[in-house]
């Protein structure tokens, strides 16, 4: 559409493609081109539209050409310009490409006409062959019986029989040596020579001890000292406040800081300084309650938009609960 006009193809206006070619030789070094506001070259189709646009303009104001001749130009743009180049360099290339080439004749429609087509039979045709019948199986759908599938828990409990103890050789005691038994002969080998069977030895009681009392008793253990308490101190000094503990953080914060506190003393014992890391003395956000930081060093926790102080005298779970957490 140009101007809510069907823009065309030049080749479908002789006057129009005329115009269009001498444009398109005039346009085709870059220096004829004209320019935009920017000051950069418009492209070849781009330039065309431009000019023709302004020759077609130029003559539809004329009311003297209008009046004397029938002569009138298309509407074209970017489009249709650029289509028409492209097909024409295409042709131009296919022409020098097949000069000199013999094409074969063009093929021409037959003298004679050519059979009707088949009609296609309304019904089964049968040949000559006969057919083939396969016998069906019958239909017993139906017939089969289904076996009923009992759970193990509903199975009524069946009282077996207790297994019989294990039987185990004796432990102390005259025991009977098991029978030697003879191994048949190997067919066709030469019989090996008869071993007489290991002899028994018969197991011997140990005699018991007769002056078990005479034995020697062992000397009783020394037990421990009595317990002595030291005298009080009169001015001992005060016990310190024990530190107070920390929260606890992730185990990849105290591993990074543990390593770079390693790298700065690794660094002084060198003679160099230590590494500057970026840390945040100093925290931007307080707490309205105790006026510290809200930080996990400070003791305070934010959960789900609330923030817990230990100013408040609560302890964490009692937090959670009245805020309903």
């Amino acid at each position: 559409m140009t101007h809510g006009q069907a823009a065309q193809d030049p080749k479908v206006h002789r006057v129009t493609e005329c115009v269009c070619l001498r444009l398109a030789k005039e346009f085709d070094q870059a220096r004829n081109r004209p320019k935009d506001t920017k000051g950069k070259t418009l492209p070849i189709p781009q330039s065309i539209v431009s000019v023709y646009s302004h020759i077609r303009q130029l003559l539809q104001d004329s009311r003297v050409v209008l009046a004397q001749t029938t002569l009138a130009l298309v509407p074209v743009n970017n489009t249709t310009v650029s289509s028409w180049l492209l097909r024409r360099d295409k042709r131009t290339d296919r022409d020098m490409l097949l000069q000199g080439t013999v094409l074969p004749k063009q093929l021409y429609l037959a003298k004679e006409p050519l059979p009707s087509s088949n009609t296609l039979p309304a019904g089964p045709v049968r040949h000559a062959h006969e057919e083939m019948t396969f016998e069906e199986p019958k239909n017993r759908e139906g017939e089969a019986f289904p076996r009923q599938r009992a759970l193990a828990a509903n199975k009524p409990a069946v009282a077996s029989p207790p297994s019989p103890p294990p039987q185990f050789p004796p432990q102390f005691g005259p025991a009977q040596p098991p029978p030697f038994q003879h191994a048949p002969p190997f067919p066709h080998a030469l019989p090996f020579p008869y071993a007489p069977p290991f002899p028994y030895m018969p197991f011997i009681h140990a005699p018991p001890l007769q002056h078990a009392h005479q034995l020697q008793q062992p000397p009783p253990f020394p037990g421990p000292p009595p317990l002595q308490y030291a005298p009080p101190l009169q001015h001992a000094p005060p016990f310190p406040d024990a530190p107070k503990c920390l929260p606890s953080q992730p185990r990849q914060r105290t591993w990074r800081l543990n390593n770079a506190a390693k790298e700065d003393e690794e660094l002084v014992s060198r003679g160099e300084p230590p590494r500057k890391r970026l840390s945040k003395e100093t925290y931007h956000y307080t707490c309205k309650g105790c006026g510290k930081e809200k930080n996990k060093r400070t003791g305070h926790t934010q959960l789900k938009g609330h923030w817990f102080c230990p100013a408040s005298g609560l302890t964490l779970d009692d937090w959670r609960k009245s805020v309903g957490l």
